[in-house]
């Protein structure tokens, strides 16, 4: 394991951050496989912790980055109930819906956006449910 297991105190706080609670099933993937670095692309983002985007974020602080307000685009707002997890490069992202049945991953694409525009159409489900998906990882 390069990453060691997230603790149980860096669940609770990205949940208490995110306000939502993890699927039991990605919890249970880093318990046994690291707190990220493993999975397709760039590897699965560590919790608060472990491994971390090109830009040095992990799944908690890109989150925080991504519900910040823009001054350059008032308009944006980041859905509250995507976590980002896994980068994909070029700012693309697969976030999980934690506030849908299922936890669909949803991918999180900004490229052909920018202030101004509506942002719905930067946001596809990639997978319909989370389970799957963690299967083939």
């Amino acid at each position: 394991m390069k990453h060691p297991a997230p603790t149980q105190d860096e669940v609770a706080e990205v949940e208490k951050v995110v306000g939502f609670p993890l699927p039991p099933a990605l919890v249970a993937l880093y318990a046994l496989r690291g707190n990220g670095g493993f999975g397709p692309d760039y590897g699965l983002l560590g919790l608060s912790s472990g491994h971390v985007t090109d830009q040095g974020d992990t799944a908690l602080s890109l989150y925080r980055v991504l519900n910040s307000s823009d001054p350059d685009d008032p308009g944006w707002v980041w859905r509250r109930h995507l976590l980002p997890i896994l980068h994909l490069g070029c700012a693309i992202h697969y976030c999980i819906d934690l506030a849908t049945p299922g936890n669909p991953v949803v991918q999180f694409d900004p490229n052909a956006f920018g202030p101004g525009d509506d942002w719905s159409g930067a946001f596809t489900v990639a997978f319909p449910k989370l389970g799957p998906w963690l299967g083939g990882l």
